[in-house]
């Protein structure tokens, strides 16, 4: 796939890392997200994430019920049911649900964990930076 044609168009004022600011990386997961025939075929349903594509650090992880980790990831997204984010910070735990079809970038580097508190799997894409 050729990532180059994909937009950068917000967070431009973010410093790039391998010619990537974290907008295009966020356009990079989301124009892959978009593409289940590409990623698909590679998911492993034992919690074991997976590098879908080495030029941009993409990897996608399966997360069965009751299943937590630090995401580690600049940018991602949930494409199939939801996890919940834990996020500690100076005025103590917040949490969200993240939903499918969303992209998170992550700016700061706050300890966050993600997991499945659903009774089905969650499928998530992740990029890294640099």
């Amino acid at each position: 796939m050729n990532f180059s044609a994909i937009p950068d168009l917000t967070m431009q004022s973010h410093e790039a890392v391998d010619g990537l600011t974290v907008g295009r990386l966020a356009g990079v997961v989301r124009e892959v997200a978009a593409r289940p025939a590409y990623w698909w075929h590679l998911a492993r349903f034992d919690g074991t994430p997976v590098r879908v594509a080495a030029a941009n650090d993409l990897w996608l992880s399966v997360w069965p019920p009751g299943h937590h980790a630090d995401p580690g990831a600049a940018v991602l997204t949930v494409l199939a049911g939801e996890l919940s984010e834990r996020t500690i910070t100076d005025q103590g735990v917040a949490e969200r649900t993240l939903r499918a079809n969303r992209i998170r970038v992550y700016g700061a580097d706050n300890p966050r964990e993600l997991v499945n508190l659903g009774p089905g799997y969650a499928l998530s894409l992740h990029a890294n930076r640099g």
